[in-house]
């Protein structure tokens, strides 16, 4: 079973011109991206025409949620603000449309909360009961949400994020019982190497009980650079995903801090794919 490799293009933002890291991204074999979901920052038709010319495809939109947001506020879902949350839906519905546009197929969305309800600090620990109430509340804003992606042809995936992160949806079972509440066959999971290091008891085992659930994958070590420069057992990955016949895409998202990012990078691809390789 295959995959095709993807990479998201948040990871060179700011770093140098578009057209440069689409060439070495070609030049490594990369023929896929993730797009940064910022609608109102993107020029389409010029992104369309550079993807156009080095002959890139596009596997989705990366939410941009919580710190990475250009206004945390409108971004957040589970809040009592109305105002909040509408803007929140609006957001998603701006990434979807951009992501049919570019030819994506996916869109995560991660939770996060307005301070009145919950702190996102630190080690904030929400027990379960307290986060299933908190969820409950996104259960219809959620299936409308994936009716709206459905008529875009757009997989809709909730993202857990580790603790560090928000306390609100943190590992695979809160995910699940999402995905399960709403009960809409646009929305899936999406699962994190970097988070699931985190918070999940084995990768391997979360990878497989997620099963068809599973719509999308993001990959990086534990210290956020690309596959094999810290200690995750990306064996355990690949089985996992062979295991349950993944044939959707797998996105890295690496932290890249410098121009000089090209020989980490193949070394992280051939990583991954040596596994992919050694596990057929």
């Amino acid at each position: 079973m295959s995959w095709i490799h993807s990479i998201t293009l948040s990871s060179f933002m700011n770093l140098e011109p578009i057209q440069v890291t689409l060439e070495n991204l070609k030049n490594h074999g990369i023929n896929t991206v993730e797009v940064y979901g910022e609608p109102d920052l993107i020029d389409v038709k010029n992104l369309m025409q550079q993807f156009d010319s080095f002959s890139i495809d596009v596997s989705g939109i990366t939410g941009m949620w919580g710190l990475s947001s250009a206004n945390n506020k409108s971004r957040n879902l589970v809040t009592a603000d109305n105002n909040s949350r509408t803007a929140a839906q609006n957001y998603v519905k701006n990434c979807v449309a951009l992501c049919h546009q570019l030819g994506g197929k996916t869109f995560n969305i991660c939770l996060f909360s307005d301070k009145p309800l919950i702190s996102d600090g630190n080690h904030r620990f929400l027990p379960v009961d307290k986060k299933r109430k908190l969820i409950s509340s996104l259960v219809h804003p959620f299936r409308e949400l994936a009716e709206y992606a459905s008529d875009y042809d757009i997989n809709l995936v909730i993202e857990p994020l580790n603790r560090y992160s928000t306390p609100i949806c943190t590992n695979s079972e809160d995910a699940k019982y999402i995905v399960n509440q709403v009960n809409h066959e646009n929305l899936g999971i999406m699962l994190d190497t970097f988070h699931m290091n985190i918070e999940e008891d084995s990768i391997y085992d979360t990878i497989v009980a997620s099963s068809s659930l599973l719509k999308h994958v993001h990959v990086s070590d534990n210290n956020r650079k690309m596959p094999g420069f810290a200690h995750i057992d990306f064996d355990a990955v690949v089985r996992g995903l062979k295991k349950i016949k993944y044939s959707k895409y797998i996105t890295f998202e690496p932290t890249i801090e410098s121009t000089d990012y090209e020989i980490d990078l193949k070394a992280g691809l051939e990583h991954f794919t040596s596994l992919s390789i050694l596990r057929n």
